[in-house]
């Protein structure tokens, strides 16, 4: 008895090894996995769902098993206000427009004694999209150049120059765009396909701001008239299509947030010969002006005066619903919040080719899925409350995102971070590593917190960093970055699958993608624990 009271007062005296507990943050981080990640993207880029696109029917599936995964989560519905009836869905309705039947265009030179008039033959001689509205309208055509008006890049195309009411014949893209080499190039900087994007659509905003009602956009030396043929005796044959009529070809509707249709320009595009004819005489040598442009700043040349164009064109418009799903996770502060998204749409189909958008983009809508998911599984409330997001109209203009920054659920929103083609590497990326993070400079903070996690969590990811005051693209963090709201996106590489129906989920490099959303993760966390 005296030896097992020894035994057990020795025991008591040595030190008592305690597991050490994991960490709330680490727990998270824990549940993000490849098969987390594969098996959510495989359905939503599944035939099932038809390619996603807003107002059809995939649309409106994919947005049901979104919410359905909120729900299981736990997470809060965000979409509805209604206390009596809340719902993951934000309802909004758009406005769906594509050509009428009547389209008319003729070229007219007029003269102090005369007026000459060539009347075009549409689909023969020019073709038209339209703005938001029918129109009926002759007016001058204006030369100016590139169309930029940029106080930044110190470049002024419309100085001078009286276009309202006008008709502009403008050159895609900016100085020396084509010409690696050449000092505008490297003045502009503008290499990456999302800001390059929503550069040209600046361009258009301030055709609009000075009046003018309509485009001829020359790229590459010509308008852009493709003339369908009447006659098929062969199969058109491309590397990813056969077949006895050409593709893609249908018209489709372009598509605006109801109520908030905002002017748009006619796009007129002439075949090789209604285009000299207009320009016949003119002076102007297109070709030569962007040749000589590339190295020097050049004012665009002035189009005689007499040259019109008088074109009819009218639209068809349906109103159709989308939703985005919204899902809350509160936090101790409910009065401000963090919001991570992504959007969900893609582009349908087309002749029975269905865009799966796999990468474009059920692979951010997984991402913020996963984050979510890690999120909860911290066991911990955090600080401020995170709303978590899959908007719908990101192809169609950003419209989902647009309308949720003007009805926010929670008016404070301290930080936006964007999803958006996570899952694919650059095809040249000998490494597999290469990521884009762009963020807001007037936050360096989200920069530090990135760096901090790849090393500390040994990411496996080679990030280039880009930031700007106010970072603007072709993706939804353009919607936030315009309201004054910092923002964070890590981004993939594009492929050329990139809205091809070749987009699709056996395709996602998903140790690539898992280090990504692991990331999204790891900084969300901070985010959503931050004093602000």
């Amino acid at each position: 008895m005296k030896r097992i009271s020894l035994i057990l007062l020795i025991l008591s005296a040595l030190p008592v090894l305690i597991p050490a507990q994991e960490k709330p943050k680490d727990k998270g981080l824990r549940t993000i996995t490849a098969n987390t990640i594969q098996g959510p993207l495989e359905f939503l880029a599944s035939d099932w769902m038809t390619g996603r696109e807003t107002g059809a029917k995939g649309e409106f599936m994919a947005s049901d098993y979104i919410a359905s995964i909120y729900k299981s989560m736990g997470l809060k519905p965000g979409g509805s206000t209604n206390t009596y009836n809340p719902s993951y869905f934000q309802n909004i309705s758009f406005i769906q427009i594509k050509p009428g039947d009547k389209q008319e265009c003729a070229i007219v030179k007029k003269r102090i004694e005369s007026r000459y008039q060539i009347d075009l033959v549409y689909k023969t001689d020019y073709a038209i999209t339209p703005g938001n509205q029918s129109i009926e309208t002759e007016g001058q055509v204006v030369f100016v150049g590139y169309g930029i008006e940029d106080k930044k890049l110190r470049q002024n195309d419309f100085k001078g120059l009286d276009v309202k009411g006008r008709i502009l014949i403008r050159l895609a893209g900016y100085p020396g765009w084509m010409d690696p080499d050449s000092k505008n190039f490297k003045r502009f900087t503008l290499s990456d396909p999302l800001v390059m994007r929503q550069f040209e659509q600046n361009k258009d905003i301030a055709a609009l701001a000075k009046g003018a009602v309509a485009i001829i956009e020359i790229r590459g030396g010509s308008t852009g008239f493709v003339p369908t043929p009447d006659n098929l005796p062969f199969r058109y044959n491309t590397d990813t299509y056969e077949g006895d009529v050409p593709f893609n070809t249908e018209v489709r509707y372009r598509t605006a947030l109801q109520g908030q249709e905002q002017p748009s320009l006619t796009r007129i595009s002439l075949s090789e010969r209604a285009f000299n004819q207009l320009t016949e005489g003119s002076g102007i040598d297109f070709t030569g002006y962007e040749k000589e442009a590339a190295n020097e700043r050049i004012k665009p040349t002035a189009m005689p005066s007499d040259r019109y164009l008088r074109f009819v064109s009218s639209i068809d418009s349906r109103i159709v619903r989308g939703r985005n799903v919204v899902g809350v996770l509160e936090g101790n502060d409910t009065k401000s919040c963090i919001v991570i998204g992504a959007h969900y749409d893609h582009l349908g189909q087309i002749k029975g080719f269905i865009y799966n958008g796999s990468d474009d983009n059920a692979s951010g809508t997984v991402g913020v899925m996963n984050i979510a998911q890690a999120m909860i599984a911290t066991g911990e409330k955090p600080k401020v409350t995170v709303v978590f997001c899959a908007w719908t109209a990101e192809e169609k203009g950003l419209l989902g995102s647009v309308y949720f920054v003007n009805h926010p659920l929670i008016k404070d929103i301290k930080c936006y971070m964007n999803c958006d083609m996570i899952s694919r590497t650059a095809p040249d990326d000998t490494t597999g590593l290469k990521c884009d993070f762009n963020y807001s400079s007037g936050l360096p903070y989200l920069k530090e917190i990135t760096e901090k996690h790849i090393l500390d969590y040994s990411i496996r990811l080679n990030m280039e960093y880009k930031t700007s005051p106010q970072p603007v693209g072709g993706s939804d963090f353009s919607s936030f970055s315009r309201k004054d709201i910092p923002i964070l996106l890590i981004h993939g590489k594009f492929t050329p699958d990139y809205h091809q129906y070749t987009d699709h989920a056996d395709k996602a490099v998903l140790p690539y993608m898992t280090e990504i959303v692991k990331l999204g993760y790891l900084n969300v966390y901070e985010l959503a624990n931050r004093n602000w």
